[in-house]
């Protein structure tokens, strides 16, 4: 007994002394990790350090060995949290930056949007499942500026892996304001991004940066949570790099070196104006100038032209440019600046320059320039070709600017055409001296009938230079004629046909043996205040359609550019007295038997150059047989009517008939439910019929 007594206190003794022996450990359930495994050696805060001690011995009398294990012990690793966010400045105080010696640094242009740095958090403590609130820390000198909307994005923002955010990818993801969840010794990325403000005046080599900060947050799984540690030593710092610079020319051509080659465009007011180009000939506008043909000028009221120009911003930031002007116009011209819309031009600053805003980078920017003659400006006053000497001037730095001209060339054209008048001018327009003539074609129907071969008509038209100088016009014009095509239908597409047109030598207004073709319907010279005869002939092709036609024509100054339309002169093409073909009509069945069905088809075309009117297709029940049904298509626009003896009209097929009964169709082409001869079927288009009827 005193030996098992002996042997009891032993083992007590050993389960006093087995709580310092050596033992193991078992963590507690935490995140998996977010990036890559920690070569730390930390005991994770929470873990429970248990020991258990034994005696083995062999009983008095045994051979066999015995184990008694001793009470289990305990131990708890308290937190000792600690993180670090990398790359860091050259502060050796982490919870402080110093953007004197930042970690990241880059180059930037005002208004840069989404610049980014690349930052990694590491948890170096020994607390599992740890998160950081992400803040921003300015520089205390204010020395470097903050930037404006600043963020933070999670690593996995970076889909492409080069190590930066593109603007798409930023689009693309949400924005953090922490991370949460890293265990001990795993790390995470994260991006800061921020813009550069748009301040037009941001000098070159100012400085914007920030410096991302971690705060540790409170983990509620530990009640003996000691501190929550920051690390703000992290400062990134961009340095502006602006170049200023401005181009202005012509319009859509800023640079004014041809590229693109601007084609001359016509004012509100209609004068057509031809910005120059590089290597340009003799005669033409120079390189960065404008000229505006000045076709009219009256005595009695205000002559406006309206000229675009178009600058660029050739800098590397947005900027906006201030506009002035000087000029050699008569006394009393008004120049004045406004937007591509036509609004007067913002002055932000209150100097009375107006500005064109905001132009980014690289960018264009179209206004217009409107010079305003006063009333009585003569075109002696106007000799010289004047001109307006546009300067922009950058806003940000005023060293940088550039000039385009606008010019008026001041010898006024004129030219009237059209119908023959009592008096030199025509119509529709005149531009130069008025009056205008009076509107009107004295043609009448060209006769098709037996036509084999073009049918010639003509009309007398009559041409004036109403300028103050000699000039050469070109005369030019179609026919536009709806023709049958070769199976009788109508060809939707009009044929051009061209109009010639000769000097009407006697001013007879007819086509006599001696009046002579114009070459490539050039009129030759022409004096100031001369009026010369013409007449415009058409060759009426035979497959034209019965119609009215409007003559396309026009007149024009290759030297001036001065333009007059004629569009009001009308030949008449009547019928070729055709008569449409007879109808086709087939039947199903050669032989019948009583109580089968007779199936006829019935096809009528209008195969005339002119409309039918009240075009009806009818069939008569026969002799011997009883009605069973009456349908009709056609190739006309409207919907097809049906009536019974002549009864009213329905959009109804019938469905009955009497003996003997005449059953029609027709196609109400005006929309009014009744067929009457204000229903038409053009050339070339059909009315097909079904007709069933039973053998008694």
């Amino acid at each position: 007994m005193q030996k098992s007594w002996s042997i009891v206190s032993l083992i007590a003794a050993l389960s006093v002394s087995g709580a310092l022996a050596t033992g193991t450990s078992t963590p507690t359930t935490s995140p998996a990790p977010t990036t890559s495994p920690s070569t730390s050696t930390q005991t994770p805060a929470g873990t429970t350090i248990t020991n258990v001690a034994e005696i083995e011995f062999t009983p008095d009398g045994s051979t066999t060995p015995t184990k008694v294990p001793s009470n289990p012990v305990e131990t708890k690793v308290d937190p000792v949290p600690s993180f670090t966010i990398t790359p860091n400045d050259g502060s050796t105080d982490v919870t402080k930056p110093d953007y004197t010696k930042p970690g990241q640094t880059g180059t930037v242009v005002p208004c840069q949007k989404d610049v980014s740095f690349k930052y990694t958090l590491t948890n170096t403590g020994n607390v599992n499942g740890e998160s950081y609130l992400l803040t921003n820390t300015p520089d205390p000198t204010g020395a470097v500026k903050s930037p404006e909307n600043v963020r933070f994005y999670d690593g996995s923002a970076d889909t492409d892996g080069n190590g930066t955010l593109s603007s798409s990818e930023i689009a693309a993801a949400t924005p953090i304001t922490s991370i949460k969840g890293v265990d001990l010794n795993k790390s995470v990325t994260f991006f800061q991004v921020y813009d550069v403000p748009c301040d037009a005046k941001i000098p070159d080599g100012e400085k914007f940066g920030t410096s991302p900060t971690g705060t540790r947050e409170d983990n509620p799984n530990f009640t003996n949570d000691p501190t929550l540690p920051k690390d703000a030593n992290n400062s990134n710092v961009v340095t502006v790099n602006r170049q200023d610079g401005v181009v202005v020319g012509p319009k859509n051509d800023p640079d004014a070196n041809g590229n693109p080659v601007t084609a001359p465009y016509t004012s509100p007011e209609g004068y057509t104006i031809t910005p120059g180009a590089p290597n340009a000939p003799a005669g033409t506008p120079a390189p960065d100038t404008q000229v505006a043909l000045l076709t009219s000028i009256t005595s009695t009221t205000p002559t406006t032209i309206t000229f675009t120009n178009t600058l660029q911003n050739t800098g590397n930031s947005p900027d906006s440019f201030e506009l002035t002007q000087t000029n050699n116009f008569p006394a009393g011209t008004k120049v004045e600046f406004r937007d591509a819309n036509g609004q007067p031009l913002p002055d932000t600053d209150g100097d009375g320059i107006p500005e064109v805003r905001n132009v980014p980078a690289g960018g264009q920017a179209s206004f217009q320039v409107i010079v305003t003659l006063p009333a009585g400006t003569t075109p002696t006053q106007l000799a010289g070709v004047p001109a307006t000497v546009i300067t922009t001037t950058s806003m940000a730095n005023p060293t940088k600017s550039d000039t385009t001209t606008d010019a008026v060339k001041a010898t006024i054209p004129g030219l009237s055409f059209g119908n023959p008048t009592p008096t030199p001018g025509g119509d529709p327009a005149i531009v130069g001296t008025p009056p205008a003539g009076t509107p009107g074609s004295p043609d009448s129907p060209v006769k098709l009938d037996n036509c084999t071969a073009p049918v010639r008509t003509y009309l007398p038209l009559e041409l004036a230079n109403t300028g103050s100088q000699p000039d050469t016009f070109v005369i030019t014009g179609t026919a536009p004629i709806l023709t049958l095509n070769p199976d009788g239908t109508v060809n939707s597409t009009p044929t051009q046909v061209p109009v010639t047109y000769y000097r009407d030598v006697n001013g007879d207004g007819r086509l006599d043996a001696g009046d002579t073709q114009l070459a490539a319907g050039s009129t030759g010279e022409i004096k100031p205040g001369e009026e010369i005869k013409l007449i415009a002939v058409v060759d009426v092709p035979c497959s034209a359609i019965q119609q009215t036609v409007t003559l396309n024509q026009k007149a024009t100054s290759p030297t001036t550019g001065v333009t007059v339309t004629d569009s009001n002169d009308t030949i008449t093409i009547g019928t070729n007295a055709a008569a449409p073909n007879k109808p086709e009509k087939t039947v199903d069945k050669a032989n019948a038997k009583p109580g089968d069905v007779l199936t006829y088809t019935i096809m009528a075309k209008n195969t005339t150059n002119a409309d039918l009117k009240r075009a009806l297709v009818c069939d008569t029940v026969p002799a011997n047989t009883d009605f069973v049904a009456w349908t009709a298509t056609s190739t006309a626009q409207g919907t097809v009517l049906y009536n019974v003896n002549g009864g009213a009209w329905s959009a109804t097929a019938p469905t009955t008939a009497p003996a003997g009964a005449r059953v029609c169709a027709a196609v109400d082409t005006n929309g009014d439910s009744n067929i009457t001869t204000a229903d038409v079927l053009r050339p070339g288009q059909t009315i097909s019929a079904t007709f069933q009827v039973r053998v008694r």
